[in-house]
């Protein structure tokens, strides 16, 4: 009964991809001149960002370098069957360092970010189609002392979740962070 749901999920996020709508931010394949712009496809918001002011989750983190990154949540929105998560990454510059990713900074990990439903006892991982619908843990690069917007696509909860957990990394979660649901998607 999953298959079909994992199925239906990877093929909507598929037909974005290919729809060249620029939904996560990416180039539509007929200007190609900005290669980090097509790279980071899931670093930019699609037409109706969050103020990044609005802040909904957040937690200070002290990174392997020993310095800290705030981390912001500033939206959790479920469009019909998917959810995207806007967020930024805001690292102090550590001593010695002069390029930062998100691998340098906090380290090789195979999932990066992921939800947790409390309500339905869930985990939600990136979606996965032709690729991740997040940032590239090498390919992203970050500001130092100052934040990077960045998102990722995730299934979308039960109708009846009012909010989710955030993990990164190995850090301790970003609790009860409020989920919207957008108008108008079905």
């Amino acid at each position: 009964m999953r298959t079909p749901l994992k199925a239906s999920v990877c093929a909507v996020a598929l037909a974005a991809l290919l729809s060249g709508c620029g939904m996560f931010g990416g180039s539509d394949g007929a200007d190609d001149k900005d290669e980090k712009k097509g790279q980071d496809q899931a670093a930019q918001d699609p037409g109706s960002a969050p103020d990044a002011e609005d802040v909904i989750g957040e937690a200070t983190f002290t990174t392997q370098y020993e310095t800290d990154a705030k981390f912001e949540i500033h939206a959790l929105t479920v469009r019909g069957e998917l959810l995207q998560m806007d967020f930024s990454i805001a690292p102090e510059r550590p001593d010695g360092r002069s390029r930062l990713n998100l691998y340098n900074q906090f380290g090789n990990v195979s999932e990066f970010v992921y939800l947790v439903d409390t309500q339905n006892l869930r985990r939600h991982s990136i979606v996965r189609a032709d690729g991740r619908l997040a940032p590239d843990i090498v390919k992203t690069h970050l500001s130092y002392d100052e934040p990077t917007q960045l998102s990722a696509i995730f299934a979308a909860p039960a109708e009846d979740t009012d909010a989710m957990d955030v993990y990164f990394y190995q850090f301790p979660p970003i609790m009860n962070v409020p989920v919207t649901r957008a108008e108008g998607v079905s």
